[in-house]
């Protein structure tokens, strides 16, 4: 290794200790902007099938609501009120199914009380 005059050595450490503080800083930024761009990428998806979900959820109401009014009447309409709180995507499925061949609004009670309303009394715990 060559003979460094103190000048030098001072230089050299001062320009060692300059390039990490700009390294450093230059990684923080690149790791922000890869930080946000994954949060984003991440929350844009859970968005993306949060409101796909409720589309469905609101979309098997509608066809809930739509059936026990031309079945069933105002009957129908009071059972819904009910069923307008169910959360269950699949269960919401299973009771516009049991709906198609539905006589009575029995069996749509019976399901309601045996898939959604022991749910939705759990979460309110």
């Amino acid at each position: 290794m060559p003979y460094l005059t103190t000048a030098e050595r001072i230089g050299m450490e001062k320009g060692i200790k300059i390039g990490r503080q700009e390294g450093i800083q230059i990684g923080r930024q690149e790791g922000r902007q890869e930080g946000l761009q994954e949060g984003l990428q991440k929350g844009l998806q859970k968005g993306l099938q949060e409101g796909l979900q409720e589309g469905v959820r609101k979309g098997l109401l509608k066809a809930l609501e739509l059936g026990l009014l031309l079945k069933f009447g105002d009957n129908g309409l009071l059972l819904y009120q009910q069923l307008s709180g169910i959360q269950d995507v699949e269960v919401l499925r299973e009771m516009v199914e049991r709906l198609k061949t539905a006589n009575s609004l029995d069996g749509l009670v019976a399901l309601y009380q045996a898939k959604a309303a022991p749910a939705q009394s759990t979460s309110e715990l």
